[in-house]
């Protein structure tokens, strides 16, 4: 009983933690647009401000109060200059279409300036996300580094831009370009919720920021590697496979007599030669092969081991899928909660990739381990379910369920990758 009221308890504390970081990724989309920052130099320009006053007062010199309201006038003149230099510049991002996971990608930064007269200077642009996870990461620091991004990004956080870009001058009615090189850790759907610009021009005693509202989505796809050469000596062939029957194709299927009515351009002329009897040639029917690649998303036992195995076979999964889109083969793609019909080509390579790219696991710890017919139930209709799993599809199976719990007809037309041997 004390163990459970424990489990219980430390349940609890582990609730409110993540409810305090929600709270906390959500407290910035409600505060005003407009944000300040005194810098370094702009602290000493305002411990020696207030030195002057200090002095002026306690001396009545006439010029100390004179350089005290030259420092005043030019604090008021920096705030106006600087809110004249953000106003009116707009800003749009060119992302690459196809992103993956690791990989490089550069992104083009371009801010206009619409004002007709005025420059802009010294601009600095920022992913507002960017700087909500740094807040956080400063809010909670016993968490780590670590799990303050990881809960940032479970809270749609994760910011699209990893780096800030700068913006020397921008003439007016002009636009000007950056390139940020960088590289996504994680797949997953990246959401732009908006743009941090910011300026210290004129002093750079203070940083003036306004909030831009820009929208999109960045969708990062899993990482593909090159297949082992196990899997490319799997038993199936790309297109066409010889079928057991008979019928039209190129394959011989037998050697039979010749009956009364049938063409005689099928008569194998080598073969009545030898048996003195006219033989006629029977050819195998050509039937389309079919492929199926699952991956089972229901984690059996506990999930904070097996995330990392996960990741690894969607990862996978990703390249199985370039893999025979590259071979020019027909597959679809099956999880417990979408379907992807048969298809070929980068187009239909593109459709798995999208649903691989925000997969999740789930854990199955305390329920009973149902069939793979009743965990599938979700994505497929029932026909086309019944048709996967029976032995005339060919399947890839990626999954954590324990071994020899797999039906016979599915085990015998299956190759089955567990999660434990990534």
């Amino acid at each position: 009983m004390r163990k459970s009221c424990k489990a219980s308890k430390s349940l609890s504390e582990t609730r409110g933690t993540w409810q305090r970081i929600a709270r906390l990724l959500h407290a910035g989309r409600w505060r005003s647009p407009y944000s300040f920052r005194i810098t370094i130099w702009g602290s000493l320009f305002i411990l020696t401000a207030f030195l002057i006053a200090l002095a002026a007062v306690r001396t009545g010199n006439n010029l100390l109060y004179l350089v005290l309201a030259l420092a005043l006038s030019a604090t008021l003149t920096s705030g106006m200059v600087a809110r004249i230099s953000l106003h009116g510049l707009f800003v749009s991002l060119l992302v690459p279409q196809n992103v993956f996971e690791g990989e490089k990608v550069s992104i083009k930064i371009t801010l206009h300036n619409q004002k007709r007269l005025l420059p802009a200077f010294s601009v600095r642009i920022e992913d507002l996300s960017l700087l909500r996870v740094r807040s956080l990461a400063g809010r909670l620091k016993r968490l780590g580094a670590e799990r303050a991004g990881a809960a940032a990004a479970e809270q749609g956080a994760a910011p699209v831009l990893h780096h800030a870009a700068y913006f020397p001058a921008i003439p007016p009615g002009e636009s000007r370009s950056e390139l940020i090189t960088q590289s996504f850790a994680q797949r997953g759907a990246y959401r732009l919720e908006g743009m941090h610009l910011s300026t210290r021009f004129p002093f750079g005693f203070f940083r003036r920021g306004e909030r831009v509202d820009v929208s999109g989505e960045v969708l990062v796809y899993p990482s593909i590697r090159n297949v082992s050469s196990d899997l490319h000596l799997l038993p199936f062939l790309p297109g066409k496979l010889e079928g057991r029957h008979v019928g039209h194709g190129e394959s011989l299927y037998a050697i039979r007599k010749y009956q009364e009515g049938e063409s005689a351009r099928r008569i194998h002329w080598k073969a009545t030669a030898k048996t003195g009897r006219l033989m006629i040639r029977e050819h195998a029917r050509e039937e389309e092969s079919e492929f199926c690649l699952i991956l089972d998303t229901r984690v059996h036992g506990p999930q904070s081991g097996h995330q990392r195995e996960f990741e690894e076979a969607v990862s996978l999964a990703a390249s199985l899928a370039a893999h025979f889109a590259r071979e020019g083969a027909d597959f679809e793609y099956v999880t417990p909660y979408q379907h992807v019909p048969l298809g070929t080509g980068i187009d239909h390579l593109y459709r798995v990739l999208k649903s691989l790219a925000v997969v999740r696991c789930e854990s199955a710890d305390g329920e009973s381990l149902a069939g793979l017919d009743q965990e599938l139930s979700g994505g497929p209709s029932r026909d086309e379910l019944q048709r996967i799993l029976s032995e005339k599809v060919f399947k890839i199976i990626l999954t954590s369920r324990p071994r020899g719990t797999l039906p016979a007809p599915v085990w015998r037309s299956s190759y089955v990758i567990y999660f434990d041997e990534l």
